[in-house]
């Protein structure tokens, strides 16, 4: 769903996918607005932490309220 400040996403961290002492210790999904939608690959930032777009999952409906699905990695930049 496009709003004036760009397309929400909604973005998930699972944490036993991690194995860096680093990385943040819980799961987490959050909402965030975006420019246009993070492709994989892509870095994404949040409360200190950088997290990397593992997938991407579009939505054709966009009656959900958002337009895509953005599963996410801890990032280091180490």
């Amino acid at each position: 769903m496009s709003t004036g400040g760009g397309l929400k996403v909604q973005v998930f961290y699972m944490a036993a996918r991690s194995n860096n002492p680093n990385a943040p210790l819980k799961d987490a999904l959050w909402f965030a607005t975006y420019p246009i939608v993070p492709r994989t690959g892509d870095c994404v930032f949040r409360d200190g932490v950088y997290y990397l777009v593992e997938r991407v999952f579009l939505y054709e409906n966009l009656a959900a309220g958002w337009c895509a699905d953005v599963e996410v990695s801890f990032y280091s930049r180490r």
